[in-house]
């Protein structure tokens, strides 16, 4: 007897549920969308490549910022070279920063480009100093880009 008056109970929580996941099972409305994948970068332990691009990124900069070009620090200036710094950091772990060797240096010119360029972009004081370390840490990563027995000179590739 008591299984009689349960068994109307249950269809009808049986069907509720059928009908209520229904809508839960293919959420496409028709339009088939691909997903793209995307070949992840290789990622690498050595700093040339990276003193490289600072390198390239610290020429291509230098006009906005001896100009002081306002305007346009945010996005050709301080975007890139954060990127750059970032990618750095995440790739040349701390652990290898034996092998970074002197190219810390091209590293270190980068944040002083940060460092400059905030200074111009906010009207900060101190802009006869922050260039002077930009041009020094500059003139220091060239000297490790030209001499590379002072940066690192092979890759390590045993990472795991």
């Amino acid at each position: 007897m008591f299984a009689l008056k349960d068994y109307p109970w249950l269809c009808m929580c049986m069907i509720l549920m059928t009908v209520g996941l229904q809508g839960c099972g293919n959420s496409s409305n028709g339009t088939d969308e691909k997903i793209e994948l995307k070949v992840a970068p290789k990622i690498t332990n050595d700093a040339t490549v990276y003193a490289q691009q600072a390198w390239v990124l610290i020429n291509q900069v230098d006009p906005v910022l001896y100009n002081a070009q306002t305007d346009q620090i945010a996005t050709q200036v301080r975007e890139p070279v954060r990127k750059l710094i970032l990618d750095w950091r995440i790739n040349v772990k701390m652990t290898d920063s034996v092998t970074e060797g002197k190219y810390a240096l091209c590293r270190k010119a980068l944040n002083s480009i940060d460092s400059w360029a905030r200074a111009i972009a906010e009207n900060e004081g101190q802009l006869a100093t922050r260039q002077a370390n930009y041009e020094r840490d500059k003139t220091q990563c060239k000297t490790a880009i030209d001499n590379p027995a002072l940066g690192n000179t092979k890759e390590y590739k045993n990472l795991f």
